[in-house]
């Protein structure tokens, strides 16, 4: 009977095709309807979906349509949700003003072509105020947009949306943090080539005959303006400030008033009820996340990136996805003059981060039960054909060409009780180092490890209690610089980032975090929610910073096999409580359609440190960076770093940005 509901939803979105729109295209990622569909899916009220976000619209009416049918427990403020939703994407032919957009259709049944222009504005402000006040600051994104979107034919779409970002988004210097040493220095290439008779010739302990490697560091800027890992950036590549709009004038920050755009766009071909999916686009993606937000792999939060991708649904409970793109360079010179110097002068960032990115993955959904496993690979760009194939290890096959790329695995494995919620752990696996390392102690052990749930609230409309620790090892998600890649002669940046933010979780490394958060519908059209987290994280500044706890982090090439880790125990360390709440009102009837949203956030920041004599013996990496720290060292409140309190409150609004 449930197979047969599932049909007739299936048939009736069939025969209403013409009523839609770009069906074959996806709903972007800060949709509130994906995590409408999560609880969905918590209480047994559809299949399980895929974990390669985002779903083509077509997809998501499919398993609204399967929600209504075996809604019976859903309560009217549940159904109107899931209704309005429908009645979003439902568009007919002509011109509306107060709804911004222009619609031409042709009559033909069997290869229909649609074209559709819509405006829209959206501006948030973000403002904090602390007990120092000089970190108060606020910043602003006033983003005017226009999109174009279509169907040529019944099985391809396109969606292209251009967006003008007028912004300011100052941010605070906190000082330097020493990223490691230099491997353009003579004295590393020696000891790199096999001169290792004596280690100490190339490091620093003991006055070594090269002396000290170049040191290389980056400054620590923070954004005040937000809460703390919370802001990610709209506009694209690079901007320029108002002040000079000229081709000298093209900037990598908004520290005053400044221009810049971003462009995000795809075409999505979907056959056989969205079964098979090929696309190729710039977009923001979300893979193997257990809860909305929450992947190690390729998060929401990650820039866009254009990339190529294939999806297989191949039984209703496996399927398998690949994707293939290219990563986009920063503009970091606010942040990193100096750090990627040469003999011959300085590295731009245009050179030193040309990569491309591959990804597969496999999925089982069973009623109780999800498991997915696969992996992911950053590689200078060139033709590399085994990259390009999706039905290929990228692990082995790096075995087969030369070890030149930064490989990564990852899975996860998550249990279902229809009615009641979810418990999952999930590994994003970078690099350990044999076997017979202590994952725990050793710097070479780079992983990521995540263990949540997610609890249904009765009788509260698509209410859930999610908790999830995160644990981001020292040096996850960073690689060394290479410099004997094919068909490059310069020196590259492996490092699990695209446009300067991490492609994983939003944490760097070196870092923890726990978040518990309740999130409700208490009318159709208000979403609230309410989040604690309490986040640590090595200090990447300051007289006690910790090597590995930033994203620009590289090991020492000469000794990174005998360097050891101690969460809390090896250095300062900064320890976070953010409590905030945040609402999203639509209000959908009015003649121009608005959405509103708010937040208020409170956080307690202080840092510990250990005992300077400690810290002084093991900072030296060529003392191993060992001798004065392990699992027993104790720590103390920080003199040397400010307690912070603040509080910060944002605002955003929406026209037409649906």
């Amino acid at each position: 009977m449930k197979k047969l509901k599932v049909m007739a939803a299936a048939l009736l979105l069939a025969v209403a095709g013409r009523a839609f729109a770009q069906v074959n295209s996806t709903v972007d990622l800060s949709n509130s309807i994906y995590s409408v569909l999560e609880n969905a899916q918590l209480r047994g009220l559809c299949l399980p979906i895929t974990g390669v976000k985002p779903y083509t619209e077509r997809r998501i009416l499919t398993v609204i349509d399967e929600i209504l049918q075996n809604g019976d427990s859903l309560s009217q403020t549940e159904k109107e949700i899931l209704e309005q939703f429908r009645t979003d994407h439902v568009r007919t032919a002509g011109k509306n003003i107060s709804q911004a957009y222009v619609r031409i259709e042709n009559e033909k049944e069997k290869f229909p072509l649609r074209f559709e222009m819509r405006m829209g504005l959206e501006t948030t402000a973000s403002g904090g105020l602390y007990t120092d006040s000089d970190l108060d600051q606020w910043g602003f994104d006033f983003m005017p947009s226009i999109n174009f979107a279509g169907d040529l034919g019944n099985y391809i779409s396109y969606k292209v949306t251009g967006l003008l970002d007028l912004t300011r988004m100052p941010l605070y210097n906190c000082g330097d943090y020493f990223i490691g040493y230099s491997w353009y220095d003579d004295g590393v290439k020696n000891f790199i080539n096999g001169d290792t008779d004596n280690k100490n010739d190339y490091g620093v302990a003991n006055g070594g005959k090269y002396g000290e490697p170049n040191r290389r560091t980056i400054k620590k800027m923070l954004n005040t303006s937000y809460l703390p890992y919370s802001y990610s950036k709209r506009w694209d590549g690079q901007m320029y400030f108002l002040s000079n709009m000229s081709a000298s004038g093209l900037e990598g920050w908004p520290q005053t008033l400044g221009v810049s755009g971003a462009i995000i766009a795809e075409m999505r071909a979907s056959a056989f009820n969205d079964k098979v999916n090929i696309a190729a686009g710039r977009l923001r993606r979300e893979w193997a996340g257990m809860d909305t937000g929450s992947s190690l792999v390729l998060n929401g939060t990650a820039r866009p990136f254009m990339g190529a991708e294939l999806t297989f649904q191949l039984f209703p409970f496996l399927s398998y996805s690949s994707m293939t793109g290219i990563l986009e360079y920063p503009n970091q010179d606010y942040m990193n003059t100096n750090s990627y110097a040469e003999s011959a002068g300085q590295l731009d960032d245009s050179l030193f981060f040309q990569n491309g990115f591959s990804i597969n993955m496999i999925e089982a959904d069973f009623k109780y039960l999800h498991i997915d496993f696969g992996s992911s690979v950053i590689w200078p760009k060139r033709i590399e054909f085994g990259y390009l194939f999706p039905l290929i290890s990228y692990v082995v096959y790096q075995n087969n060409i030369g070890d030149f790329d930064n490989h990564a695995l990852f899975g996860d494995i998550k249990f279902r009780k229809p009615g009641l919620g979810s418990i999952w752990a999930s590994l994003y696996l970078d690099e350990i180092n044999g076997l017979n390392n202590n994952p725990f102690t050793s710097t070479r052990a780079m992983y990521a490890t995540q263990f949540g749930t997610q609890i249904v609230i009765p009788k509260l409309p698509f209410a859930t209690v999610s908790m999830r620790y995160t644990k981001v090892e020292p040096y996850c998600y960073t690689h060394h610089s290479i410099n004997y890649t094919p068909w490059y002669h310069r020196y590259i940046s492996e490092n699990y980032t695209n446009n300067g933010e991490c492609i994983g979780y939003y944490l760097p490394p070196n870092s923890d975090e726990l978040l518990v958060q309740f999130e409700t519908r208490p009318v159709h059209n208000l979403l609230t929610s309410l989040r604690y987290q309490f986040i640590r994280h090595g200090a990447d500044y300051g007289p006690q910073s910790v090597p590995g706890s930033s994203l620009y982090s590289e090991l020492s090439p000469y000794n990174r096999d005998e360097l050891k880790k101690y969460f809390l125990r090896d250095g300062a360390y900064q320890w976070i409580h953010m409590v905030s709440i945040g609402t999203v009102y639509d209000i959908k009837k009015a003649k121009i359609p608005l959405q509103l949203s708010g937040s208020v956030g409170f956080m307690y920041s202080y840092y510990t440190e250990i005992d300077s004599a400690v810290y002084n013996k093991r900072k030296d990496y060529g003392n191993n960076g060992n001798s004065g720290a392990d699992s027993n060292t104790s720590f103390h409140y920080s003199d040397n770093y400010p307690v912070q309190t603040g509080v910060v409150l944002s605002l955003g609004i929406k026209m037409w940005c649906w």
